[in-house]
Parts: structure tokens; sequence; C-alpha cells
């Protein structure tokens, strides 16, 4: 009787493990922030444990700068101090994250046979969404109906779209799933550990000063182009991941250094491992690129600064290079009478105000527009103008003088005008 119970236990345990699929491959999928960590087939359902990895600030900026090229080759025209200023406020502004699943979310064979959406557990169900932290993980279940005998692979299809109205939402294709037709043989000892979990640990260093850094670590299986895990160290630089016997491809990613791919060859490993990580800092190159200049129209000398009214002058002769906010030499001209002006006038107080034409992305115009200002004001006081008597703003493209649609409307909306707040 112990004998047939014992072969009765140990099939019944066969038959369940046969049912679980850990970290199964996928083909493609539609974000990188989310990961299927198991797939049950139990009585009643298909069971899919997920973890969402929401993005840090800098993260989150990143990948808008990514997206946006045109934006970041700008920023990385401006000066140093300016431009730590705007990242810094753009960071601020990238906002929290929320998430949900749709109830109209379905599994879809191969042969194009679809499993409903039952309910999920530790995340809300659309409409309904949960705010998320930055960089941190959450973990969920998703219940679907129950795949029948034999389906191996299947696509986890939650929009019609990887991507719709701001929403990106989580579409995986091509799951392979263990689950073995009736009758059909179970290789179940394919999915016992040969061998116990490990813990490979260490730290990340700057190569230069030896010194520990904060540095993002994604593990992948080698061969695998999904990752399964990545961790932010902490600021001693430490990380750890639990992983089994196996190839690894772990890609390091620090601001500031060269991005590192390490190959490590685990598969004989069986206890505890250490290895550090040493990442090379960039070094700053500065591209020889030939200078476009934003002319305007050829400088023409004026006796007097134009007034626009009785309070606001426009200086119709200051230039600047393409999309840059350094002040060219030709302008010192139109500068050097705002500066008479003032010096003639000791009691005076000025703002400075820049404005831009229409064409790019109008937070960038903004940005340019108060560069531009600042610069001009800090020639004033490089020319002996005391400091207090100078305020400056950007406008962006709020304020045209014209319609922007031609060349020379354009040119008379990038403009330096001069107000006077005080005398």
């Amino acid at each position: 009787m112990y004998k047939i119970l014992s072969i009765i236990f140990l099939f019944g345990v066969q038959n369940a493990l046969a049912q679980v699929t850990p970290n199964p491959k996928v083909t493609k999928k539609s974000t990188q922030d989310t990961f299927i960590n198991k797939i049950e087939i139990t009585e009643d359902y298909t069971v899919v444990s997920m973890q969402y990895v929401s993005k840090s600030p800098k993260e989150a900026l990143k990948e808008y700068l990514d997206n946006n090229p045109n934006e970041k080759e700008q920023l990385g025209r401006m000066n140093p101090m300016m431009r730590n200023m705007i990242l810094q406020q753009m960071m601020g502004q990238m906002g929290g994250s929320t998430i949900s699943i749709q109830p109209t979310s379905f599994l879809r064979s191969k042969d194009g046979k679809e499993f409903d959406f039952i309910k999920a557990s530790n995340i809300p169900v659309a409409p309904e969404r949960q705010n998320v932290e930055p960089d941190k993980k959450y973990f969920f279940k998703v219940f679907f109906e129950k795949l029948s005998p034999g389906i191996k692979s299947v696509d986890l299809v939650e929009g019609p779209n990887d991507e719709r109205d701001g929403f990106q939402y989580w579409n995986f294709y091509g799951v392979e799933v263990n689950n073995p037709a009736e009758g059909e043989e179970e290789q179940v000892m394919a999915l016992l550990p040969s061998t116990k979990e490990f813990i490979m640990s260490g730290k990340v260093y700057d190569a230069a000063t030896e010194k520990p850094i904060s540095a993002k670590i994604t593990c992948t299986i080698d061969g695998d182009n999904v990752p399964f895990d990545s961790v932010m160290t902490s600021r001693t630089g430490y990380y750890e991941f639990l992983v089994k016997p196996d190839a690894y491809v772990y890609k390091i990613e620090a601001e500031g250094y060269a991005v590192t791919t390490e190959n490590m060859n685990l598969s004989k490993v069986t206890k505890s491992f250490d290895r550090d990580i040493f990442l090379e800092p960039l070094v700053e190159e500065t591209p020889e690129e030939e200078e476009v200049v934003e002319v305007i129209e050829e400088p023409v000398e004026e006796e007097e600064l134009e007034a626009v009214d009785e309070n606001t002058f426009r200086l119709n002769n200051v230039y600047f290079p393409l999309g840059k906010a350094d002040i060219l030499e030709e302008s010192h001209k139109e500068l050097a009478k705002v500066v008479k002006m003032m010096n003639e006038n000791p009691d005076m107080e000025i703002r400075v105000d820049g404005h831009t034409d229409n064409q790019g992305d109008s937070r960038l115009n903004l940005i340019l527009s108060i560069d531009r200002a600042k610069n001009v004001r800090d020639y004033l006081i490089s020319e002996g103008i005391e400091a207090e008597r100078i305020t400056f703003k950007g406008w962006g493209d709020t304020k045209p003088l014209e319609t922007n649609d031609s060349t020379e409307t354009r040119q008379k909306n990038r403009r330096v005008e001069i107000v006077i707040i005080n005398e």
C-alpha cells in the first residue's frame, strides 16, 4: 500500500510541475518595463505572474530625450549651467506613472483561439489605475481561462496596438508554455533545477578613481534577447542577483560612463559568486563643426536704438549662431548703445526680453529665448553695468510680431528687446 501511494504521489507532483513555466522565453514584447516571471496552468485557470519595474526620473528623462533627438541636440548646445538647470526642471516634470490591466486582455494560441481574462490580483483592472513610485518593482498575477492541452506558445494581448492614446500596453508575443498534450510524455526533469540557485554579487566602481558608483545592471541569459531581471545598485555600488548555473550577459549603465557589457559563464558555479565591475568614464569631446550663423539681415549702422514705444527698444543688430545663445562679435556695436544709454541714465533699470519664431519645439524655443536674454544681460554686466539694474526674461514663440509663415516674417519674430522698468 505504501509503495502504491508513493507512486501515485510522485505522479501527482510530476503532473503539477509539468504545468509550470518559470521565466518563459518571449519572442517579442511591447515594453522593456514589464516581465513574465512564471506561467501556471491550474485546474481552473492559466495564471501569469508578472513584474513591472518603474523607471527612475533619470531613466524617464533619458528615454524622452532618446525619443526626441532634436530636443536632445539643442540642449547639448547650451552652456553647462543652463543645460543642467533645464534638465533638472524637466526631470521634475517627468511625473509618476500608473498601471492597470485591461479587462479585454486575452491569451491567443497560434491557431487563433482566444482565452479570456478572468481576474487579477495586486493590480487594478482598468479603468481603475494604480500610481507607482519611481525606480520600484511591482509584482502581480493575471488570471485567464485555462489553456487547452497541447498549446505551447501563446500571445498575451492587452491592447490592439502596443501603444495608443498615450498608454503603453503590455503585449507579449510568442510566449513559450509548458503545456503537454493529452498522452504526451511530460518532460518534468527539464523543469527541475539540476543545482540550487546562488547569489552573484559585487560592486560597480569608477575605473579611473576606483570609487563606487551607482549604476543600472540588466541581466539576460546568453542567447536570449529578453532581460529577465534588472537592479539599481546602492550608493556604495553594491548589487546582487539570484541566479541559476547558466551563461549570462550583464549590461551595466551609469550616467557619465561608457555602457559596458559583461559575459559571464556561471554554468559550473554552485555557490555564491563575487564579481566587481569597473566602468570607464566618458571623455567629453567637442566636435569641430562649421558654425551656421542665423543672419537676420546685413548689419546696419544706426545712430539710435529702434524705439517700439516709450519704454521698449528693439535690438535689430544682435546676432546668434543658429539654434544657439552665444552672442556674435557683430552684436557688440548694438549692445554698446545700450551700455551708453544706461551710463547716461544711472537710475535706469531694464529687462532684457528674448523672442523666437515658431520653428521647432515650443518648449525648446522658450529655453533658447531665456538663454539668449541671459547672455545679453551677462554681456552688459561685463561692460560695467550693475547686475541689480538688469533682469531678463524669455518669451519663446508666444509673442510674434508677424505670422511666421515666411522667412521674412520669422526673421522679425526672432528678436531681443530692452524694456525700461524704472528710470
